[in-house]
C-alpha cells in the first residue's frame, strides 16, 4: 500500500496578503513624501514672505521717526518763535481785565 499521506493538500488561502501589504506601504510611504515637500515649500515661501515684511516694517520704522522728529522740530519753541516773528505782529502788552459789579441771581 502507497502512503496518500504524500498527498499534497490544498493550499490554505492567507489571510495576509504580503504583496498587497507592499503595496499600501509604498503608496502611503509615497502620499506621506509629498505631504513632507509640500509641508516643507510651503514653510519656505511663509519664510521669505515673513522676512519681507520684517524688512518693510523696518523701513515703515525709520520713516515714522524721521517724521515724528520733524514734527518736534516743527513744533519747537525756537521754530515757532522763528515764525511769529517773520509774521510782523506786536506781543501783547500788560493785560487788564475788566471787573463786574455785584454778581446776582435772577429767582423767578
Amino acid at each position: 500500500m502507497e502512503n496518500t499521506n504524500c498527498q499534497k493538500s490544498p493550499a490554505k488561502k492567507s489571510i495576509f496578503n504580503f504583496r498587497n501589504a507592499n503595496k499600501a506601504l509604498l503608496l502611503a510611504i509615497i502620499i506621506l513624501g509629498v505631504y513632507y515637500v509640500a509641508g516643507t515649500n510651503d514653510l519656505a515661501i511663509k519664510g521669505f514672505a515673513l522676512s519681507d515684511l520684517k524688512v518693510q516694517k523696518n523701513k515703515l520704522v525709520d520713516a515714522n521717526n524721521k517724521l515724528e522728529l520733524n514734527a518736534l522740530s516743527l513744533s519747537s519753541y525756537s521754530n515757532i518763535k522763528e515764525k511769529v516773528s517773520g509774521l510782523k505782529m506786536v506781543s501783547a502788552g500788560e493785560v487788564s481785565y475788566l471787573t463786574a459789579g455785584v454778581e446776582m441771581v435772577a429767582k423767578k
